[in-house]
């Protein structure tokens, strides 16, 4: 497990000032040093010296080393949790004896493991660094990160496509597809908007235009028929309530307009009948008679 979490893409990067060893010679190596000259940075950690893949990666990063420097203003570290001692004495050995040969690229020496905590990419339980990557823009941001499994190298050709495709979308602003590669088009990344996204302020402007929708036409018609439908009910049920509560008497109230064909004015035609109810109605008539419509308008198979 790292001891911290992994820096992402976009932060900046953790300062560092370590001893690097450099054609052999000890010298100090701060992250400062290379963005203040404008250059990017490839901050390449590995587990350890004297080991079979990471000699691999160094010998073939150092061949190249002048495609980054001086096509790409792109400076590439090498660094372990190895001691400075350590380092120098690896890359003064010859190939045959487990060396790296001289190889030209700065060896840094992260023997008190405080860059590899920074970074996240301490293994903390064994005292090594991940097989990791960072790719740092000139601002001090990273850009990139990449980790391997401990026994998988890293590959020339990717880092600097990515490194170059980075470099690409800074200049252009333009995105870069799979596979791309310096030279090839971009891909315009950012979308036009047309205007802003208007809300409702209230229930009533988000429902107006549907209630509107669900009076005209036939609707207007099924609303009709409801009313009509449950005024006469009230109609009913305020008749018989009249004759319940004075059926011989000729001299009540009542009677007289149960006698002259008009509603109590006791009784609402419409008591027990809310406008939200009617309207609910409505629309629920709405929905059957298009339900209707469209099935009216499908064909119908008959069976065999």
């Amino acid at each position: 497990m790292t001891s911290s979490g992994r820096v992402t893409i976009g932060q900046p990067a953790p300062g560092f000032t370590c001893t690097a060893v450099v054609d052999g010679r000890f010298k100090e190596c701060t992250l400062s040093s290379y963005t203040e000259a404008n250059h990017w940075v490839c901050l390449v950690f590995f587990p350890k010296a004297w080991s079979f893949i990471c000699p691999t990666e160094i010998r073939a990063f150092s061949s190249r080393l002048e495609e980054f420097l001086y096509s790409r203003s792109c400076a590439v570290v090498f660094c372990s949790t190895d001691s400075e001692h350590c380092l120098k004495a690896w890359n003064a050995a010859s190939e045959m004896e487990g060396g790296l040969g001289g190889v030209h690229i700065p060896l840094m020496s992260d023997c008190n493991h405080q860059v590899s905590k920074a970074y996240g990419v301490l293994v903390e339980e064994l005292g090594v660094a991940q097989r990791a990557l960072f790719i740092i823009d000139p601002k001090g941001l990273v850009r990139a990160v990449t980790v391997n499994d401990a026994d998988v190298g890293r590959s020339v050709d990717e880092t600097q496509r990515v490194l170059d495709a980075l470099v690409f979308k800074d200049e252009f602003g333009e995105g870069c597809p799979v596979d791309w590669k310096k030279g090839d088009k971009g891909i315009a990344t950012k979308t036009e908007m047309e205007g802003k996204l208007e809300l409702k302020k209230s229930w009533s402007e988000w429902a107006r235009p549907k209630l509107t929708r669900a009076w005209s036409g036939a609707s207007q018609r099924s609303m009709a028929s409801v009313i009509s439908m449950n005024q006469a009910h009230a109609l009913a049920r305020s008749s018989a309530a009249l004759e319940l509560a004075s059926p011989t008497s000729d001299e009540s109230p009542y009677s007289q307009s149960s006698a002259s064909g008009r509603a109590s004015p006791m009784v609402s035609p419409t008591s027990g009948v809310s406008g939200q109810s009617q309207m609910e109605e409505a629309m629920m008539l709405q929905r059957m008679e298009n339900l209707t419509a469209a099935m009216q308008n499908q064909p119908v198979g008959l069976a065999n």
